[in-house]
């Protein structure tokens, strides 16, 4: 079975993803003077902040915290009740009150251009988007961009975020010109010191992209030199196959002294029971290390590796190592990771030749703002839908009137930790039990139902992880097809 181990943050501002079912939770959240609502369907729902406005086509949040508070607004007005409208038809309605050209209509267009003509067969209906949350859809723009604070934050492809100051729209050129699947060197390379571009990673969590900075004050020779402030950047993390448990990467490491880029040497000590190191000497002009694998022996375990480096320059003692850090990446074990029973994936169920019940669980642990203090926003979300043949004998998705979505939550357990502290083997010891939540909705393509996990979490200054959360599919039609199945993933041991 799948252990998907992941760290998240939880931030005091506003919950990302997962308000619109906890009534109490919300009637007090909003007991403010500030409230306002928007218009029409929106005004079923009230927001405890201003609305963002629309700047160069993009929508433009004055902080993250009331990125948070719109965000939660929207997944609200997404899940009222409404007969005549879907969640799409709600949405597209706050988007138009903004004036935003959103992705998700854009998405949504082209699906459903797709889907009047159909598919040959159930398989191969793909997912909307790769960002498969429609609430983050509704909030970018078609170029998958968002300003909060003083960055454009754009999401580049499954892999990446990036922010880019504001007021550097030659910087925000240079990124989209990298294309949709450029390496973490092309965009490390545009800015080596980390002072406009910051990256994180929607994918894996651990990929971690801050920088870290030391004071140095030896010369050569003993001359006296100004304090140098040392900047070392770059990520440790798991790239986990079912062929290749264990193996780790160390991607993007960069020194910069003084906001200038350095050619370095590197030690990396994979700290793993044995004396297993590496060391490399960048060539000149050479500032990024290039990729580092390693595969560790144990699994559900936690590894320490420590990353060495000096400046090749001048004012560099050449016997001393100017940073020496310490990371933390956790490695999973096969078996907890390859069953495909568990993976959180798309899972199909079918009903009869002509009706095929399609579920998904999602758990988003993703870092929204790599610049700021927020931390991670983690999610858990199912989502249900029916593709059936139509009377031209193509597979689509189903929409009408006559159709009924269900998703439940019958049960989740979350475990909670200090804030600053990583993974080890007492984690995983003060349990969280997730609430049930039964939601259906009639005359839409698809019934998804989000919880922001930190709304659960008893301790605001501390971490989540997931031990396991289980999901039941539900589908009835008024012409007799009707089917269930339940999902499972699991996180922490």
């Amino acid at each position: 079975m799948k252990k998907i181990l992941k760290r998240q943050y939880l931030i005091v501002l506003c919950s990302l993803f997962f308000l619109s079912g906890c009534e109490d939770e919300l009637q007090q959240a909003k007991k403010t003077d500030h409230e306002q609502p928007l218009k029409s369907a929106s005004s079923k729902v009230s927001m405890s902040c201003s609305s963002p406005t629309l700047n160069n086509g993009m929508l433009d949040f004055k902080d993250e915290a009331q990125f948070y508070c719109y965000y939660d607004y929207l997944a609200e007005v997404a899940a009222a009740p409404d007969d005549e409208r879907s969640e799409d038809d709600l949405l597209l309605e706050a988007e138009q009150n903004l004036g935003l050209n959103s992705l998700r209509a854009e998405a949504f267009a082209k699906f459903e251009q797709q889907n009047a003509i159909g598919w040959s067969s159930y398989q191969e209906i793909p997912e909307e988007h790769w960002i498969t949350s429609p609430i983050l859809r509704s909030i970018l723009n078609v170029n998958r961009e968002v300003k909060v604070g003083n960055y454009v934050v754009k999401y580049l492809n499954p892999e990446f975020i990036v922010s880019v100051k504001a007021d550097r729209a030659e910087m925000l050129k240079k990124v989209e010109l990298l294309g949709s699947n450029p390496s973490i060197e092309q965009i490390i390379a545009l800015d080596p010191v980390r002072e406009i571009i910051s990256v994180s990673s929607a994918k894996n969590i651990y990929r971690e992209f801050g920088t870290i900075d030391f004071a140095n004050a030896k010369g050569i020779r003993g001359t006296p030199v100004p304090v140098q402030l040392f900047r070392l950047s770059g990520t440790i993390y798991e790239e986990f196959t079912c062929s290749s448990p264990g193996k780790v990467k160390f991607e993007g490491f960069t020194l910069s002294r003084a906001l200038v880029p350095q050619q370095a040497k590197y030690r990396i000590e994979f700290n793993d029971g044995t004396n297993a190191a590496a060391e490399f000497t960048l060539a000149p002009n050479q500032y990024i290390l290039p990729t580092v694998e390693h595969v560790y022996p144990g699994a559900n375990t936690v590894y320490h590796p420590t990353v060495k480096v000096k400046s090749i320059s001048p004012y560099s003692n050449a016997s001393t190592w100017n940073v020496v850090h310490t990371y933390n990446v956790y490695v999973k074990g096969w078996g907890q990771s390859c069953s495909m029973a568990t993976k959180g994936g798309l899972q199909d169920m079918v009903i009869n030749s002509s009706n095929v019940l399609r579920g998904k669980i999602d758990y988003y642990n993703w870092s929204p703002f790599p610049f700021g203090l927020g931390g991670n926003r983690s999610s858990l979300a199912g989502w249900t839908e029916l593709h059936h043949i139509d009377k031209n004998g193509n597979w689509n998705r189903r929409k009408d009137k006559s159709t009924t979505l269900c998703v439940k939550f019958l049960q989740g357990t979350l475990y909670q930790g200090q804030y600053d502290l990583s993974f080890n083997s007492s984690y995983c010891m003060d349990p969280i039990y997730l609430p049930d939540v039964y939601e259906c909705r009639s005359n839409t393509n698809q019934k998804r139902v989000e919880r922001h996990m930190g709304m659960y979490n008893t301790n605001t200054r501390a971490t989540a992880a997931l031990s396991s959360f289980t999901v039941q599919h539900e589908v009835g039609t008024s012409d007799g097809v009707s089917g269930s199945f339940k999902q499972t993933i699991y996180g922490c041991p």
